[in-house]
């Protein structure tokens, strides 16, 4: 009897102990969600900036060259001089246009002789209205020539067309140049010179009208520097086939340099409507293609978004969201498309 009522207790107790087993195992499968932190999307006006880079020059440079061929003289200044507006700079050999000063000046004598000499004849009826007009015009052309020969003995000498510094010595003395061919490339050093010239796409030059506001960051600096555009070309280039625009800065730093590297961030007038989302709440992220978890229902939505621009820690949005949409920020890495989750402050 006492063996009997004892093996009652002990199957009870392995029936209670399995029951509880399986209703910790039900609660275990049936408590499959996933614990997430939201984020309601926030909808806003914003320019998408125009992202482009350029180096650093002068709105006033000039590459010199003399007018005409010759061999040079001399060049009196090197890279990294600097000059001052007017100031002599290179000469070319004048022996050959000193000769032909000469030889223009005796001919324009010799015509000027020979049209009084034709003058005196025809007022004693010697000569004819004819032979008069005809050594008045050789008269004209000779001293047109004496002219051009002189022009050109004075272009024999290049001068400094502004206050700056010698970028770049193209030619030096004793080498045969010919007229046009650059000699010297000089860049004015005036702070209201300076400008950064970038390249634009003909997709980006339609969303800009100039004078639009600009961040620029130097890779010598650690600032941000601001400015606005300053010309816009209507043109592009022929090799580039690029649009440029000058963008001058506001505030300069104490040293600049021509040729320094710059990024530019160009803010368009024009403004679009986007959603802000955080920018770690992206994944699978790809040029300017995205997915975002959406919380829908108790299930996680997956969305896919184009991105318009970073900016710090939030990402632009122009598409594939709506604003106040509850974006997954935490937990995403769980999830899987129409996963069940469960929302956590």
């Amino acid at each position: 009897m006492k063996n009997t009522l004892k093996t009652s207790i002990i199957l009870l107790m392995l029936a209670a102990t399995m029951t509880a087993c399986k209703e910790e195992r039900k609660a275990e499968q049936t408590d499959s969600t996933i614990p997430v932190k939201i984020i309601s999307s926030a909808a806003l006006t914003q320019s998408q900036p125009v992202e482009t880079s350029g180096l650093l020059g002068s709105e006033n440079e000039a590459n010199l060259s003399f007018k005409v061929g010759g061999i040079i003289r001399e060049v009196l200044v090197k890279e990294g001089d600097r000059v001052r507006k007017g100031q002599l700079l290179a000469t070319l050999n004048a022996t050959e246009f000193a000769a032909q000063m000469a030889q223009a000046e005796e001919n324009f004598l010799k015509t000027k002789r020979d049209a009084q000499r034709t003058q005196n004849l025809y007022r004693d009826s010697v000569n004819t209205k004819e032979q008069l007009e005809n050594s008045l015009t050789a008269l004209n052309v000779a001293e047109k020539q004496l002219e051009i020969v002189r022009f050109n003995l004075s272009q024999a000498k290049i001068f400094a067309t502004t206050d700056g510094v010698v970028i770049q010595k193209l030619k030096n003395a004793g080498e045969l140049v010919e007229g046009g061919a650059p000699v010297l490339f000089i860049s004015s050093t005036s702070n209201k010179d300076w400008v950064i010239k970038c390249g634009l796409t003909d997709k980006d030059w339609t969303k800009l009208k100039g004078g639009e506001k600009a961040d620029i960051v130097f890779d010598a600096y650690p600032q941000t520097f601001s400015g606005s555009i300053a010309s816009l070309s209507q043109g592009s280039d022929a090799g580039s086939g690029l649009y440029q625009a000058e963008i001058r800065l506001n505030k300069q730093p104490a040293k600049l340099a021509n040729g320094l590297f710059a990024k530019v961030s160009i803010y368009p007038k024009q403004k679009t409507e986007m959603i802000s989302v955080p920018v770690d709440a992206l994944i699978e992220g790809e040029s300017d293609s995205a997915f975002v978890f959406v919380a829908s229902g108790g299930k996680a939505l997956k969305k896919q978004v184009k991105i318009a621009f970073l900016e710090g820690e939030k990402a632009f949005i122009l598409s594939g969201i709506d604003a106040g949409a509850k974006i997954i920020r935490e937990g995403s890495a769980y999830l899987a498309d129409g996963s069940a989750i469960k929302i956590v402050q």
